[in-house]
């Protein structure tokens, strides 16, 4: 008959837009957080991280296996933004891979990049962004946000909800 993979419900990922500290520049002025999208289970679980590394004019995109962002010592802030199907990540990952860096203008970085990766969810099959999203507000959102580690014992389906802010 019927294996149970058919009664299995399709697995939901959540994404996460995490913020690291990156200290402070020779003359002693604080540096842009690095951010990087990250597709996991649940924050205690590892996941993919999906960034832009590099400076001008190396930037490059490369996703990172393996990370667990709760264990970063520079972790600063993060976001839930949504959840994608693992059916789906790789629709995902192509947008992400199509995204282009900008290795010429100067004030172009890592945020920016991520900016664009998640305009370029909206409205994909599979993806489901908060309700809301405001994407001109993506950077004082996650400045608002902790560094998720209040919530170590969230259900992968659980989070706060950022986005339906009447702002």
């Amino acid at each position: 008959m019927f294996g149970l993979n058919f009664f299995k419900r399709p697995q939901a990922l959540q994404i996460y837009i995490a913020a690291y500290d990156r200290g402070l520049d020779a003359a002693g002025n604080q540096k842009p957080d690095h951010w990087a999208i990250i597709i996991t289970k649940s924050l205690s679980h590892a996941g993919t991280a999906h960034h832009v590394i590099h400076g001008h004019p190396l930037f490059e995109y490369r996703p990172r296996d393996d990370v667990y962002v709760l264990k970063s010592q520079s972790l600063a802030h993060v976001l839930h933004v949504g959840k994608v199907y693992e059916k789906d990540v790789k629709k995902v990952e192509d947008i992400f891979e199509k995204v282009q860096v900008n290795n010429v203008d100067k004030e172009w970085n890592c945020q920016n990049w991520v900016i664009e990766a998640i305009m370029g969810c909206i409205g994909v099959s599979g993806v489901s962004l908060e309700k809301g999203i405001k994407v001109e507000k993506l950077r004082e959102l996650v400045k608002a946000a902790s560094d998720g580690r209040d919530i170590l014992n969230e259900r992968s389906d659980s989070y706060v909800n950022f986005f339906n802010s009447k702002d």
